[in-house]
């Protein structure tokens, strides 16, 4: 029995012998892995208490701050600290001008059209492939429009809104039974609402004022429809800019219509403005030679006023000079008349002389007008008669 006993106790010495080592060894490793997981742990705490709930903010975005779910501030700059998930966790919201862009153009570009039929006809247009805008006149045009919007208040964006985890990147996918069936979010609201705008304005346009005469009210009316229907949701979004992309175009079987109409009102409008430089013209000439009659009018009614005045102040002096001596005043005149009517005549006769009646002679000299060579000996054998003339004259 006590051979038995010692026996067994040999043997379980001899085990204890052989796994003491062993779990010892496990022991110390699991030493070592506690002491590393409590130095882990630690340090994520420091960094969960330090770093970790730093972030900063970037000038184009806005950080919206969310304390366990709920809304608590919007930071547009600077760098700021709170508690990181998940006790706080922050929404990036991109503030910088965004564009989209929706078409209204056909599915097949022209160029890629199959030929025309044997009539020459071509294959009409497919709601389910083409896009296209019906005017006020039924007719029927191709377009692209974009928009530049700009996120202004990030809060009420963020909460009216049903945004994507990460509203800077793409609208959420839907997707059902694994088929994807379009994608959800403010990008693909707000290109809804401006094709909704492109369409509304345009029903009510003619297909000439959109084409020709009124192109950039046009685009205006677009323009005030779509930020109207915007501001309406006030959804933190303020439209900057829409734009009509390349130009408004027309069915490709009536293309050839239009443009022929497009060469003949630029005929139209080229000969209304020849029509208009002639007019422009024709009445600065006229404005020209008005000027001209008027002023030579003017000039002769200064020139006619100051003859009668002379005329008149001539008078006057006359007659107070006849008043206080006539026979004298009438003297005067006549020898004043008879020098003015002598002193241009060449030749002069005296006749009546004889009868006893007293001739009056202007005998100053006279200066003789200058005379051709070939009439010399005529031109001084006539100055000599008058002399002579004069000379029997006096003497009778």
């Amino acid at each position: 029995m006590d051979n038995k006993y010692n026996k067994n106790t040999t043997q379980d010495g001899e085990l204890y012998a052989q796994y003491s080592s062993g779990v010892q060894a496990f022991m110390k490793a699991g030493h070592w892995v506690f002491l590393a997981l409590v130095g882990l742990i630690f340090a994520m705490l420091v960094y969960f208490f330090t770093l970790g709930g730093y972030f900063a903010v970037s000038p184009q975005e806005a950080v919206i701050v969310l304390r366990f779910g709920k809304y608590e501030k919007t930071y547009t700059s600077d760098w700021h600290w709170f508690l990181p998930d998940p006790v706080t966790s922050k929404v990036v919201v991109p503030t910088s001008p965004q564009t989209l862009q929706v078409t209204f153009n056909a599915g097949i570009p022209l160029e890629q059209l199959p030929p025309p039929g044997p009539n020459g006809e071509l294959p009409g247009m497919q709601p389910s492939r083409d896009r296209y805008l019906l005017t006020a006149d039924a007719n029927i045009i191709h377009a692209s429009w974009s928009a530049r919007f700009q996120v202004s208040d990030p809060a009420r964006f963020y909460q009216t809104l049903r945004v994507p985890v990460d509203p800077a990147g793409p609208d959420e996918v839907i997707v059902e039974n694994g088929q994807e069936l379009g994608r959800r979010g403010p990008r693909v609201m707000l290109g809804r609402m401006l094709e909704s705008a492109v369409i509304i304005t345009t029903a009510a346009w003619t297909v000439d004022d959109i084409l020709y005469s009124r192109q950039t009210e046009y685009r205006d009316a677009v323009e005030r429809c779509y930020r109207k229907m915007v501001a309406d949701l006030d959804i933190g979004i303020v439209i900057e800019e829409v734009r009509i992309n390349g130009k408004v175009m027309t069915p490709a079987v009536t293309q050839g219509f239009f443009d022929a109409l497009t060469a003949v009102r630029s005929e139209q409008g080229t000969m209304i403005e020849k029509a208009a430089e002639y007019r422009d013209s024709t009445l600065a000439r006229a404005k020209e030679e008005s000027a001209r009659i008027v002023a030579a009018a003017e000039n002769y009614r200064t020139m006619t006023v100051a003859d009668v005045k002379a005329e008149s102040l001539y008078f006057e002096s006359f007659l107070k000079e006849y008043t206080a001596n006539p026979r004298t005043a009438l003297m005067s005149r006549y020898n004043a008349v008879l020098g003015e009517v002598l002193s241009n005549i060449d030749q002069k006769f005296v006749l009546g002389a004889a009868n006893g009646g007293k001739v009056w002679l202007k005998l100053s000299p006279e200066i003789p007008k200058p005379q051709s060579a070939d009439n010399g000996g005529n031109a001084s054998a006539q100055s000599a008669a008058p002399e002579a003339n004069q000379t029997q004259a006096g003497g009778k």
